[in-house]
C-alpha cells in the first residue's frame, strides 16, 4: 500500500543520529521491527485463510500488499541485503523502489476491488489501472536505473497515487457505499506517519525510535483498520444478500399465492361451467358421450383437439356436434356461449 517515500529524500537520513546518539538501546529498533514484521506475517497467513474461505479477490491483493510492503521494510532498514544477497549489500539502495512498485500495484487493485470499481464506477477504475500500470513501470525501471534516475519518477508517482486512493474513496462513499468509510479512515495512520516522518526529515521534530519507526507503526494500523474494512465490507455483501434472498422469497410466495387463487377460480368456473352443461344436457336429452363433445365445445377446443381428448375420430366428433346442433336449436357454435350457457 506504500512507496517509502521518505527513503527517496537523501536528507532525511543525513538528520538521523546514530543509535548510540538515542541512548546506547540498541535492542529498541530491532524489537520494534521484530513485532512489525512478526503482525505483518500474522496478517498475511489470517487474510489467506480468508481468502480460501470466501474466494474475494480484494483479499488476494490485500495479502499482496502485506508481503511487498514487508519487503520493502525489510530493503529500507538493510535487513535483506544481509539475508537475502549478502554478497550484494548496496541491493538494498535500489531493490526497496522494486518492491514498492509492487505493493503499489497491489494497492490500486486493491482500492478498484474493494471499492467495487468495475461494476459501478468505470472511469474511476480505468484510473485505477493507470496508477496499477505505472507502478509495474516503476518496478522495470528500477531494474535498469540508477537511484538517481528512477527517484523523480517513484517520487512523483507516490505524490499521484496516494491522493488518487482517498479522492476517490471519498466520491464513492458520497455516492452511498459506505465501506469506503472505513477504507478512508484507514490511510490516515500511514499519512500520520508519512508526515511525522516528513516534518522529522525537515528538521522540525526531534529524533526518537516512535518518530524513526512512525511509518512502520502508520502502516501497522493501517492494515488492520483495512482488514476491518475487509470485514465491514464482506458484512454488509452478506447483509444484502440476505435481504435480496428475502426479497426473492417473498416475491416466490406472492407468486404462489397469485397462482393458487387463478388456479382456485379456474377451478370454479370450470365447476360451474360443468354444472350449466350438466344443466342442459338434463333438459335436451343429450347422451352422454354428446354431453363430453358439449363440454369441450364450450371450452372452445377444436374438432381435432375434441378428438384427441376423447380418443376419438374427427369424423365421431362431427357427427355429435352435428346432433348437438339440433337438439340445442342452433347452427354455430358461437352460439353455444351466447344462446344457450349463459341464457340459462
Amino acid at each position: 500500500m506504500r512507496f517509502n517515500y521518505p527513503k527517496l529524500n537523501i536528507a532525511t537520513y543525513q538528520n538521523i543520529k546514530t543509535l548510540n546518539d538515542l541512548g546506547g538501546n540498541t535492542d529498541l529498533p530491532s524489537l520494534l521491527l521484530g513485532i512489525f514484521f512478526g503482525f505483518m506475517i500474522v496478517m498475511a497467513i489470517y487474510n489467506l485463510f480468508i481468502y480460501f474461505s470466501l474466494k474475494d479477490r480484494a483479499y488476494l491483493f490485500y495479502i499482496g500488499i502485506i508481503i511487498f510492503n514487508i519487503l520493502t521494510t525489510l530493503a529500507t532498514n538493510g535487513i535483506s541485503g544481509q539475508y537475502f544477497w549478502p554478497n550484494q549489500p548496496d541491493l538494498d539502495g535500489i531493490i526497496y523502489i522494486t518492491f514498492a512498485g509492487i505493493s503499489m500495484f497491489f494497492s490500486s487493485r486493491f482500492a478498484a476491488e474493494f471499492l467495487e470499481l468495475k461494476e459501478y464506477h468505470k472511469r474511476l477504475d480505468m484510473l485505477m489501472w493507470a496508477i496499477a500500470s505505472l507502478s509495474l513501470l516503476l518496478t522495470v525501471l528500477s531494474l535498469f536505473l540508477t537511484i538517481e534516475q528512477i527517484t523523480p519518477f517513484g517520487r512523483w508517482l507516490v505524490l499521484l497515487s496516494f491522493p488518487s486512493y482517498i479522492i476517490v474513496a471519498v466520491i464513492v462513499y458520497k455516492k452511498g457505499f459506505k465501506p469506503a468509510k472505513y477504507y478512508i479512515i484507514a490511510w490516515v495512520p500511514y499519512v500520520l506517519g508519512l508526515i511525522i516522518r516528513t516534518m522529522h526529515g525537515a528538521g522540525w521534530l526531534p529524533t526518537n525510535q516512535i518518530i524513526l519507526s512512525s511509518l512502520e507503526l502508520g502502516g501497522a494500523f493501517e492494515i488492520v483498520l483495512l482488514s476491518l474494512a475487509l470485514a465491514y465490507r464482506i458484512k454488509e455483501i452478506q447483509e444484502e444478500n440476505i435481504l435480496i434472498r428475502n426479497q426473492l422469497q417473498n416475491y416466490i410466495s406472492q407468486v404462489v399465492i397469485l397462482e393458487e387463487k387463478i388456479q382456485s377460480e379456474n377451478t370454479t368456473k370450470e365447476n360451474i361451467l360443468e354444472s350449466r352443461i350438466e344443466r342442459i344436457a338434463l333438459k335436451h336429452e343429450l347422451t352422454e358421450r354428446e354431453t363430453d363433445v358439449f363440454l369441450h365445445l364450450a371450452k372452445g377446443l377444436s374438432n381435432q383437439k375434441i378428438a384427441d381428448e376423447l380418443f376419438v375420430s374427427i369424423n365421431t366428433v362431427k357427427f355429435h356436434t352435428r346432433n348437438i346442433y339440433e337438439k340445442l336449436d342452433i347452427k354455430k357454435r358461437n352460439e353455444i356461449n351466447t344462446k344457450i350457457l349463459f341464457s340459462q
